[in-house]
């Protein structure tokens, strides 16, 4: 954006509710007052008044600023979690603390990162002249921050590989992803992927639970990950921080793993699975060492924003079942340490997601594993 549009505040925002009824500074401070210079008008400004628990937001729309202050959005905690485990550290030591001031902190957004401006991670800018955007731009304020992986899936941007359907029949980001969900529930998760309100595909697709009719589906919908079925191609990282000198930070990639934590939310035995940005030497510029950096998976599960009706993997049972192009092995973890994309460590922390035996040509009975 160039500069005067980052900084711009448009007629239509001063026509605008907020602009009729709300003074600049009684959410940005300052004095505006008659006859003084600009550094008088300016001193004690806010450049983010709803930043913080008890931001200028919060006089007004209380209930979402109480839920958002639980949000993953405010609190980090899903990099606290992963810092925590593998570090053992807690929040409370200065150096943790302070890397995640230095890094992670970066991505920490406000209510006005969202309804107002692009997010600071992005260099900010009003988004339209100041107005309150509601919902959020989808490309502006969540694809900004969400785009590398999520927006270029979702739009089809990498060539060959289709856009979302999803995307393809006007949906955006808010046809799944409500209010409640992103503003946060006043109960912090410890995990985007614990977040009880979060999206769920048999919410619009609730007869693929008992659909009889098509045997893909009454076979594997208590044991496999609808994307298993539904995505293609997504990005995966490897060695973004493992050194300076490797110059491949990401590829195109499908692997289907184990679940290994298998709970209410996440029922499936089969999932698939996204290596994560990160080494045993990730931390080391903050004198932080990862004593328990195998403790802990480095292929997550992931929910590419790709879905298709048809795929590869679902155009016959032999597609994926003996597939072994298709899932996280042995062997393929051997290759990517050959490559030096991964670390030996990384076998013992995966042990867990790496199917071993490849799913057999044999089918099963409905609910079967």
């Amino acid at each position: 954006m160039e500069v005067w549009e980052k900084v711009l505040v448009g007629d239509d925002y001063l026509d605008s509710f907020h602009g009729t009824n709300i003074t600049c500074v009684a959410c940005h401070g300052g004095d505006d007052s008659d006859s003084l210079s600009k550094e008088q008008a300016h001193a004690g400004l806010a450049t983010d008044p709803s930043a913080g628990t008890d931001g200028a937001c919060a006089t007004c729309h209380s209930d979402e600023n109480t839920g958002h202050s639980s949000s993953l959005h405010f609190t980090q905690e899903g990099y606290w979690t992963r810092i925590e485990q593998r570090t053992g550290l807690d929040r409370s030591s200065p150096d943790a603390q302070h890397m995640v001031d230095a890094d992670c902190a970066k991505c920490h957004t406000s209510c006005g990162q969202c309804h107002i401006s692009r997010p600071n991670a992005v260099r900010g800018g009003l988004v339209s002249g100041h107005m309150f955007k509601n919902p959020p731009n989808q490309t502006e304020n969540c694809t900004a921050c969400h785009g590398s992986r999520i927006g270029e899936e979702f739009r089809g941007s990498h060539d060959g590989i289709p856009a979302d359907a999803h995307y393809n029949m006007g949906m955006n980001c808010f046809s799944c992803h409500t209010a409640d969900e992103i503003h946060g529930t006043g109960e912090t998760p410890p995990h985007r992927y614990d977040v009880e309100n979060g999206p769920k595909c048999e919410t619009c697709h609730p007869d693929v639970l008992t659909d009889t009719q098509n045997s893909q589906h009454s076979i594997h919908t208590d044991d496999v990950q609808c994307q298993v079925c539904h995505s293609v191609s997504y990005k995966t990282c490897y060695n973004c921080h493992v050194g300076s000198g490797l110059q491949d930070p990401s590829r195109l990639d499908f692997r289907i793993g184990l679940n290994y934590e298998r709970d209410d939310l996440h029922p499936w035995k089969y999932i698939v699975v996204r290596h994560i940005p990160i080494a045993p030497d990730s931390y080391e510029e903050y004198g932080i060492d990862m004593p328990h950096y195998a403790s802990f998976p480095t292929w997550e599960m992931a929910t590419p924003h790709n879905i298709r009706k048809n795929t590869p993997q679902n155009e016959s049972c032999g597609a994926c079942h003996g597939n072994e192009d298709i899932f996280l092995t042995p062997a393929y973890i051997d290759s990517l340490i050959a490559e030096g994309l991964m670390h030996t460590e990384e076998i013992e922390a995966n042990a867990d997601v790496v199917v071993e035996q490849l799913p057999s040509m044999g089918l099963p009975t409905a609910g079967s594993e």
